[in-house]
């Protein structure tokens, strides 16, 4: 979403911005490293585009997919972040041809994420809530949306080209990945990408609602008052430690 990345663009040192497939890409520094940001759009088609044209364009050697989520396993709350081990598309399914959420051709069904990326970033979120969060967070808004004690969790997550916003829904992918912790629209998407060009990648949710039936309600409300101001924090703990 436009929100998720307007902080960010607006603490970047922005050398130059650079279009392609009506796309903007900002490249320059943030906490002192070299980085380019984009808008990923919504779903796996169009965050797939973002991707590759990152990595071709740009020659990146790490990219980092953050926003939010809706929670699948029962244990998370609105708040909690959760930091990708793997990720994989609840909603591939090219049967009898090939097994169930396999990517045709790859021979592969989940794309893992790099290891130590991986333990980087739950540091840098674990750090974040403990000693940023009131600093990014109005306390109107902990109150309003029960930010109490928010957790750092690390797991599968899904992905697919639905909003997931009903018990039907949500039953299902509880039903078929019962590893997944979460489930968004394009992580599964950009690993794929990322494995198909060996780069190493994260994906860095916060929680943004339970993915049944109040998802649409409590979504909109988060985006603009918390979830943008949780992404700045952690992309800006992740990048200004990352080099250390």
């Amino acid at each position: 979403m436009p929100e998720e990345i307007e902080l960010i663009i607006s603490n970047m040192n922005i050398e130059s911005v650079y279009e392609s497939g009506r796309r903007n890409f900002y490249k320059g520094t943030l906490n002192g490293n070299e980085c380019v940001v984009a808008l990923s759009r919504i779903g796996k088609v169009a965050s797939s585009v973002t991707a590759a044209i990152m990595i071709e364009r740009f020659g990146i050697d790490r990219l980092i997919v953050a926003g939010v989520a809706g929670a699948v396993n029962t244990k998370l709350k609105v708040g909690d972040i959760v930091v990708a081990t793997e990720a994989t598309q609840h909603d591939l399914d090219a049967r009898p041809l090939f097994p169930q959420f396999e990517a045709p051709l790859l021979d592969k069904a989940i794309f893992p994420c790099h290891d130590s990326l991986v333990c980087f970033a739950v540091s840098c979120c674990e750090e974040f809530l403990q000693d940023d969060f009131q600093k990014y967070i109005n306390e109107e808004y902990i109150q309003q949306f029960s930010l109490n004690s928010p957790a750092v969790y690390s797991g599968q997550i899904c992905c697919g080209d639905q909003f997931i916003g009903s018990a039907q829904q949500l039953n299902k992918i509880q039903k078929e990945l019962p590893d997944a912790l979460c489930v968004e629209m394009e992580g599964g998407a950009v690993g794929q990408i990322c494995y198909e060009f060996n780069i190493p990648y994260i994906v860095v949710r916060t929680i943004s609602d339970s993915a049944n039936d109040h998802a649409p309600i409590d979504f909109s409300k988060y985006i603009e008052n918390v979830a943008k101001y949780y992404t700045l924090g952690v992309v800006s703990k992740i990048l200004s430690k990352i080099n250390e």
